[in-house]
């Protein structure tokens, strides 16, 4: 596993190994955006999971992932704190958290979801995410990944003593030299 910085120094993205290739995929951010902007793979998505309006569930979802990057675009480009868009995973979250799980969504009627842990104050790395096709995680098999997926991911930055972005950008530049 490692890890890229996205648009500038505060939003980083998880590149998992290919187990396949032996090599790395994409980063997490790159891969789902090809995922969500891929007719195809929409078709057959919504093919999978009996969605009734296949043609609109595609619109929806091309839709979403064009909001999603613009909007990290302009947060990024603004300097606005990236809190505006990822949320606490758990909705009764409140108050400081270490490493806190975050999912992001550029609209309330966003159908797809980025997960992500907050490091430091604006600092994010992106672990995943999933066409949100359920209310809660567990109940869908792709939301139940995700999960999997970002508590592995910051068991791992636990176990390096990964506690803010100091931290972080140190554990970074050692796992990627």
């Amino acid at each position: 596993m490692k890890i890229v910085n996205i648009f500038v120094e505060k939003l980083f993205a998880v590149v998992y190994n290919d187990e396949v290739g032996n090599g790395y995929q994409d980063n997490e951010y790159d891969r789902l955006l090809d995922l969500w902007t891929d007719v195809n793979y929409l078709r057959e998505f919504a093919k999978e999971n009996k969605v009734k309006n296949v043609n609109q569930f595609v619109e929806d979802r091309l839709r979403d992932a064009e909001n999603i990057d613009d909007l990290l675009h302009d947060l990024t480009e603004e300097n606005l704190p990236l809190d505006n868009y990822f949320h606490q995973l758990d909705n009764n979250e409140t108050g400081f958290k270490l490493l806190s799980l975050r999912k992001g969504k550029a609209s309330s009627s966003d159908g797809l979801r980025l997960y992500a842990i907050k490091i430091d104050t604006n600092c994010f790395l992106i672990t995943g995410g999933a066409i949100k096709m359920s209310l809660k995680m567990k109940d869908h098999p792709n939301t139940r990944e995700e999960l999997n997926k970002i508590e592995r991911v910051k068991e791992m930055l636990k176990e390096n003593d990964v506690i803010d972005r100091e931290s972080f950008y140190e554990f970074k530049n050692e796992q990627n030299q």
